[in-house]
């Protein structure tokens, strides 16, 4: 085995802790009736030929083809001419955003390009600051209302020195009423969009980036002035500020926190607990061992001894885990027993899927038919929960907002809901130029064995029952650094003790 497929399997071997529920790690052993994907390494391979076995591969074992009714014939009569093309003139970014857009047509978080060594994140790099590198020194948001504000400006950028003010509606971008411009906005640049939701969002992001020296019109009106007025603006290079105000990728994408778990007791006596991850920090990372697990069984046990009057349980930016841990962690809460989910999993063995229960760690068969279940601890919490959620929230981070929000006692908050990827990630190929594809290879299904939590037609995720408004004076406090879901946690808490 070579150096380079030796890194791959480490790589395919790491999945084993993330993905919305199960993960993917080897097949079973022989004998067994069930064996999961592999990853395959095919960047040997010339890039059509690459995309030509990634199209099989993916079209065979993606989880949710039926559910989102993908048309691969289709998807790839669009996209494999893109990719003759780059590679007939050499443009290794050209070939990368095709691989984008071939992925975000699946519209899963869970499936996602992504670099596997220099190579790649070079290119990936040298895309972004192609098409994104500049900056006009604003953030745009949509209201509740739907118009869309500037509830953003750099100091000194060049929105800010042109006369734009914090609340400006924005008119028009470029020329067009900014919905017209919003529609032509690419996210092929942006992490896959599995709600519409999620999709406006990222096109408002990549409305305000272009290439470091472009011009563009901008036609806003401030609060309480008269008519519009409109104003050139040229992008700066701004280190990506905006991009980076706005972004809702989940923690994992910034790096490992140094703990899986916080908590503490605020003010009123309620409970808060910040929980990262359903899985345990690698060896490698420094940190607190601890398994999360019982980090979080600790938390719960130091907020009953307090008689804490009501529980925040912070999941914003949750990057998932082991599914398992997930309904673990919601023993703490329910009673009776109560199923979390039945995977649905691609069998190479039979070449369909089925119901299996995985061992969480080696996506080893446990038992056929099986599902896996909340069972209650004997310390339970049984006050008022809230739970808060962001579109970062996803996978089995998602499932504990699917729990939370069961209970009778249980309440979900959030600007947003969440991300609407609950499959059960892993598999895996890896590109020429050292790109990685991921996708899931199973589903969650409720207890009538329908798909649950994830998104399709642009809808799912686990929506809030406690929703915060995006009113102006709601994104103006958010922006000087309020905690305002926290709030609305708070204020939810408050009114179920209340009744």
């Amino acid at each position: 085995m070579t150096v380079r497929a030796r890194r791959f399997l480490s790589l395919v071997l790491l999945a084993v802790a993330f993905g919305a529920c199960a993960a993917l790690a080897s097949p079973a052993a022989a004998g067994t009736a069930f064996s999961p994907p592999v990853g395959e390494d095919l960047s040997g391979l010339s890039w059509t030929e690459a995309f030509d076995a990634l199209h099989a591969k993916i079209s065979r074992e993606y989880a949710f083809t039926g559910w989102k009714r993908i048309a691969w014939p289709a998807l790839a009569a669009r996209y494999r001419p893109a990719i003759v093309k780059a590679r007939a003139a050499g443009d290794e970014q050209a070939y990368y955003l095709t691989l984008c857009r071939y992925v975000h047509e699946l519209r899963d978080g869970h499936a996602s390009t992504a670099a596997f060594g220099a190579e790649a994140q070079q290119v990936m790099d040298a895309a972004m600051q192609a098409r994104a590198g500049g900056g006009f020194g604003l953030v745009d948001t949509r209201l509740e209302s739907g118009v869309v504000v500037a509830s953003w400006l750099q100091p000194g950028g060049p929105a800010a020195r042109a006369g734009v003010r914090a609340g400006a509606r924005i008119v028009a971008w470029g020329g067009r009423p900014v919905e017209a411009a919003l529609t032509r906005t690419s996210t092929a640049l942006s992490p896959s969009q599995a709600t519409n939701g999620r999709r406006d969002r990222e096109r408002l992001r990549f409305l305000v980036r272009a290439p470091v020296g472009t011009v563009k019109t901008l036609t806003f009106r401030n609060r309480g002035a008269g008519a519009p007025r409109t104003v050139r603006l040229r992008a700066l290079d701004d280190d990506f500020v905006t991009l980076d105000r706005t972004d809702e990728r989940s923690i994992l994408a910034h790096g490992w926190p140094e703990k899986l778990v916080v908590h503490e007791i605020l003010p009123g006596n309620v409970g808060y607990v910040r929980l990262y991850l359903e899985t345990d920090l690698p060896a490698e990372q420094s940190g607190d061992h601890t398994p999360t697990l019982e980090l979080f069984r600790s938390a719960m046990d130091d907020f009953i001894d307090a008689g804490v009057a009501g529980l925040i349980v912070d999941i914003r930016g949750n990057s998932g885990g082991v599914d398992q841990t997930s309904a673990d962690i919601l023993g703490s809460f329910f009673a009776p027993p109560a199923l979390y989910e039945y995977s649905d999993v691609f069998n190479t063995v039979t070449g369909s899927f089925e119901i299996w229960r995985l061992d969480p760690l080696t996506a080893a068969p446990i038992a056929a038919g099986e599902g896996i279940w909340i069972e209650p601890v004997a310390r339970r919490y049984a006050g008022p929960v809230v739970a808060l959620v962001d579109n970062g929230c996803l996978s089995s981070g998602e499932g504990l907002a699917m729990g939370i929000k069961r209970l009778p006692n249980g309440r979900v908050a959030g600007f947003h809901g969440t991300n609407g990827s609950f499959g059960m990630a892993g598999d895996i190929v890896l590109m020429p130029l050292d790109i990685e594809v991921k996708w899931p290879f199973g589903r969650s299904l409720d207890a009538r064995k329908v798909v649950q939590i994830d998104a399709r037609n642009g809808r799912g995720g686990v929506t809030p029952n406690v929703r915060v408004p995006m009113t102006w004076t709601n994104v103006l406090r958010q922006s000087r650094g309020r905690d305002v879901v926290l709030e609305y946690g708070l204020r939810a808490l408050e009114e179920m003790r209340a009744r």
